[in-house]
């Protein structure tokens, strides 16, 4: 049995919440449907740098991070907001770290780009059923004010949608002030694949780890 380290730098504490969960069953999924032999697939690791490089370039900080890990991934997840241009956040803020880990890796790992269109909240407003089964509403999706997928990635602010089907849902009390964070595992836990997979953005995500679990010899 193989085992497929696997780790994740992110935008931001939220992004974590509600990737680390997703990117692990999309992992497992790809492992258990064209895996060449067996795959112990890990929980994703949260990547962190160190201080000392808190003014550095972004691509040095993940390199750095990446580096701390060293051993514990074979798979390290760059996330990167799109903000609606996402061939510019690619570009940008996730293709020179990709090239560091590259270079400086080589055959030991390799980085994947995780880069929603516009935030990671797009993908956590995919699935209605999931979304009334973690907050425990029997809302409609129009009730809950989600919209139609063909058209989830041109929506202008996810994060608010997702929002406001949370308040639709009359939460009260401690819930209602934490708001949707706690949820965000959940809902990644929950969420339908098939459905993601009607969405660019993770096809291209989903494509870019097959292309590495081949080359790393886990995928056929």
């Amino acid at each position: 049995m193989k085992y497929l380290g696997l780790a994740l730098y992110a935008e931001g504490p939220t992004d974590y919440y509600f990737l680390r969960p997703l990117l692990q069953r999309l992992c497992e999924d790809l492992c258990a449907n064209e895996a060449l032999g067996s795959v112990d697939v890990s929980e994703v690791l949260a990547l962190n740098h160190p201080t000392s490089t808190d003014a550095a370039p972004r691509d040095q900080r993940i390199l750095a991070a990446a580096k701390l890990a060293r051993g514990s991934w074979r798979i390290v997840f760059v996330h990167a907001d799109g903000a609606n241009d996402p061939r510019t956040a690619r570009q940008e803020q996730v293709e020179p770290s990709l090239k560091l880990l590259s270079d400086t890796f080589e055959d030991e790992g390799i980085g994947v780009a995780v880069v929603p269109v516009r935030e990671t909240e797009a993908w956590a407003i995919a699935d209605g059923d999931a979304i009334r089964a973690v907050f425990g509403s029997d809302l409609s999706d129009r009730d809950l004010g989600l919209p139609v997928r063909r058209v989830l990635e041109a929506v202008a602010d996810p994060k608010a949608i997702l929002s406001d089907a949370f308040y639709a849902t009359n939460p009260t009390g401690r819930r209602r002030k934490q708001g949707t964070s706690p949820y965000l595992n959940s809902l990644a836990e929950t969420i339908s694949l098939s459905h993601l997979r009607e969405l660019d953005a993770f096809c291209t995500l989903e494509s870019d780890l097959k292309a590495a679990l081949q080359k790393l010899r886990i995928l056929r």
